[in-house]
């Protein structure tokens, strides 16, 4: 079966990128949907447009800018070829469609509580303008994640743990959660193990201890110098990687030639080739390539290739008066629905030290961002006040 990708001109701010060569899990959409498609045995053949296409044969259409799991493919595919007509992929409203933030893709609403993706079936010849809607719940199972009250009223924020995803790119946020989905799904896939493969898990690890575990999940690279005092479960680590005393890694990827510093927490992220983690926790947040930093911290954020970010600078992801994050999407306003998201960082932005983005920023790429100078210390004399800032004499 062939399956047609068509290729769109849009790009994705702030980066201006065609979504088709964004990096998702450090490799581009375009090439991610044709292994993806490989593995299920289809043929992927990419067209400008639908009127392009004519098959007698059954085949699919996608757009060139659709983030997809095997397993959500597979079941669309299987159960749209028992119906003998052309369908369409809608997915069911609930916790991935949330996190994925369905609001900012241009996904159609259908139905009573369902998006219709741009997941197309054919029997064979012309897509019929009228289609049978497949249905798809991907909210299989989920984890919780503690939360302080202060910051949050519930006890715990819910992420989905599932092999369905299903997410179209049309804003940074939607590429921060196609990123962020691959590390949730490979998550699903372990809890569904066989038994057979968790007993010789524990045999390997000769211990039932959970983090002893993990850590023979992980799987390393050549060339890589980690010290004896780090830790790392359950990760991808490229080649020639080093990692400093102390750091801990986990259910992460690492891209090659990356250096990562002393005492940094890396969780649930991807992290580009290249790039220079000096300081820091990172969670839940994608970095492309070449990037050096040096934030304290940087939670559920995207960051663009050959950015830079100096010491005390910090994404935060959550608003002080309880409401949900926003962002701008075409000039407009877009509530998230989501309490807790970062900010995006642009190809070659440059924060300098002491630098705080709110949540839901975007900063354009190639932009130098520094303090006011009014609160840099540029000359200090005994005998004078600093603007901006109170000297205590003795």
């Amino acid at each position: 079966m062939k399956a047609y990708i068509v290729q769109s001109d849009k790009r994705v701010d702030p980066f201006g990128d065609y979504a088709r060569d964004c990096l998702v899990r450090n490799e581009p959409l375009s090439e991610l949907q044709k292994r993806t498609l490989l593995e299920l045995e289809l043929e992927p053949v990419r067209v400008s447009g639908s009127d392009e296409i004519d098959d007698p044969e059954p085949y699919i259409i996608i757009n060139d800018n659709l983030y997809f799991t095997r397993e959500l493919l597979n079941e669309f595919i299987e159960r749209s070829g028992t119906t003998g007509e052309s369908t369409v992929c809608a997915l069911k409203a609930g916790l991935v469609t949330l996190r994925s933030v369905v609001n900012v893709q241009d996904a159609k609403p259908c139905l009573d509580d369902h998006f219709e993706y741009p997941l197309y079936f054919s029997p064979g010849g012309t897509l019929r303008k009228r289609y049978q809607y497949i249905k798809i719940n991907p909210d299989q199972d989920s984890t919780s994640i503690p939360m302080p009250e202060q910051i949050y009223r519930e006890e715990k924020y819910s992420i989905p743990i599932t092999t369905h995803f299903l997410i179209q790119i049309d804003h940074w946020v939607n590429l921060w959660a196609a990123n962020i989905s691959t590390i949730l799904a490979d998550a699903a896939r372990l809890k569904k193990m066989s038994k057979l493969k968790q007993l010789i898990l524990v045999l390997r690890a000769r211990s039932l201890n959970q983090s002893k575990i993990l850590q023979r999940l992980n799987k390393i690279g050549r060339n890589c110098a980690k010290h004896r005092t780090a830790c790392i479960e359950n990760s991808i680590i490229g080649d020639n990687v080093q990692i400093g005393a102390g750091t801990v890694v986990m259910n992460s990827v690492i891209g090659d030639n990356v250096r990562i510093g002393a005492n940094i927490v890396i969780d649930s992220s991807i992290i580009g080739p290249q790039s220079l983690i000096m300081y820091g926790q990172i969670m839940y947040s994608v970095i492309f390539p070449g990037v050096s930093t040096s934030s304290s911290i940087i939670e559920v954020s995207l960051i663009g290739r050959g950015a830079l970010m100096g010491g005390t600078t910090a994404l935060t992801d959550f608003r002080f008066d309880g409401q949900n994050v926003s962002v701008m999407k075409d000039g407009k306003l877009f509530d998230t629905g989501n309490k807790f998201l970062g900010s995006c960082l642009g190809h070659g932005v440059f924060l300098g030290s002491g630098c705080i983005v709110a949540p839901g920023r975007m900063i354009p790429g190639g932009l130098r961002i520094t303090l006011e100078e009014t609160r840099i210390i540029r000359a200090c004399h005994p005998d004078q006040d600093v603007p901006g800032f109170r000297v205590v004499k003795e």
